[in-house]
């Protein structure tokens, strides 16, 4: 098993690819943005990726999904039905209405109107066989955050809900600050040794954020 960051787009949002050598299988993690190097660190392992897994569906989380699903059209597109909204034909007209970043919606305008739709939903306590990762419903950055939790390599994507000393913010539609400390509160609960690979930022573990200042 493998896993590779790789930061991409303006808001230098952590993309991650996590293999199974064994299989030739992938998974990709939020794909931000800027697609090309994406597709070319997974082809660089000689995996297929299976599946797209969406933390959130934030804006700087989704660019290059269009560019992935275009290279690999039976990638599997998973995020948790509360988020999915802002996935599909309809993306671009409700980040319209409540992303704060006008230039980035300029920027990529065509990316987002050419969003895929989601393939299926993740569930709080889903467990994913192939890629053995656990589903851990956390919303408080989103109504519909997870992260996504691999028991046996002991580490954890956490998306915008846990950084290293931080937690995400609560002010964008849907957040809630009550419930992302109480998600936080939540993934503390794991073996300290966890790494944590949060959605911005450099990794961190369970036990280092015991003393999370947010919590």
């Amino acid at each position: 098993m493998f896993v590779d960051r790789i930061v991409v787009g303006p808001y230098q949002t952590n993309c991650y690819i996590m293999g199974n050598e064994e299989t030739s299988s992938a998974w990709i993690i939020d794909p931000g943005n800027e697609g090309a190097r994406i597709i070319k660190a997974v082809e660089s392992h000689n995996v297929r990726p299976v599946a797209v897994l969406l933390t959130h569906t934030h804006w700087d989380h989704i660019t290059a999904l269009g560019e992935l699903k275009e290279r690999w059209p039976h990638l599997e597109v998973l995020v948790s039905e509360e988020d999915s909204h802002y996935l599909g034909s309809k993306a671009y007209e409700r980040f319209t209405e409540t992303c704060f970043d006008k230039s980035f919606l300029q920027r990529y305008e065509k990316a987002l109107k050419g969003m895929s739709e989601a393939t299926g939903f993740l569930t709080d306590n889903q467990f994913l066989h192939d890629s053995h990762l656990l589903v851990m419903h956390t919303p408080g950055h989103t109504k519909g955050g997870i992260c996504l939790y691999h028991e046996q390599g002991q580490f954890l994507f956490s998306g915008d809900t846990l950084f290293a000393g931080g937690i995400g913010r609560t002010d964008l539609e849907g957040g809630s600050y009550s419930e992302i400390v109480k998600s936080c509160k939540r993934l503390l609960k794991l073996p300290h040794e966890v790494q944590v690979l949060p959605g911005h930022g450099p990794a961190t573990t369970i036990g280092d954020e015991q003393d999370n200042p947010f919590l």
